[in-house]
């Protein structure tokens, strides 16, 4: 049997410490909220894949969508040949989204590749550059999404110079003390001082 241990002597040996982990314990399979890792242990996952798993591991539902899928096409790339899934789930998207505007559904493989069209698109619409981020935040490890993260440590450091027009204001949060007025205040401030 592979150990925790051994694993975690292989992930130092081959895998970056850019690939940050938050556990050394191996996850080997998982059902509903729960995870085991390869030494049988049991763990409830309150992480759901950073809260992609919003109906759990393997529900049914998702494994047979999955399963009949992969009976017709595994992958061709939308932008070489569309295919009727991506249709239908923009589709399906666009009339979720509230609103009465035409809508349009890009779907992409990160939250960071998210983030950076996000960006494209605002400053496309409002034709302008500036963009506000709180403090805080993480968008990604892209080099847009770490000039939108408001946390150096251990995103930021020693990657610069990032992507200019991003500015920081705080997030409300009473643990903090920081006050809903606070942050008003700081983007008023950084509207009035740093962007046109």
């Amino acid at each position: 049997m592979t150990t925790n241990a051994e694993l975690q002597a292989l992930r130092e040996q081959y895998v970056p410490l850019g690939a940050a982990n938050m556990s050394t314990h191996f996850a080997d399979r998982a059902e509903n909220g729960e995870i085991f890792d390869i030494e049988g242990r049991r763990f409830i996952d309150f992480a759901g894949g950073i809260g992609v798993l919003n109906v759990g591991h393997r529900h049914p539902k998702v494994v047979a969508a999955v399963e009949a899928q992969m009976q017709k096409l595994m992958h061709t790339c939308f932008h070489v040949m569309p295919y009727e899934p991506y249709i239908r789930l923009a589709k399906k998207l666009c009339e979720l989204t509230p609103g009465t505007m035409a809508k349009k559904a890009f779907l992409v493989n990160t939250g960071a590749e998210a983030v950076e069209n996000a960006i494209k698109i605002a400053r496309a619409a409002t034709k302008r550059s500036a963009v506000i981020a709180f403090n805080g935040g993480f968008h990604g490890r892209t080099m847009m999404g770490m000039a939108l993260t408001g946390k150096v440590v251990p995103y930021k450091v020693g990657f610069g110079p990032f992507p200019g027009g991003v500015y920081h204001v705080p997030y409300p949060n009473e643990y903090h003390k920081i006050s809903v007025q606070d942050s008003l205040t700081a983007l008023h401030n950084v509207l009035k001082n740093d962007i046109e």
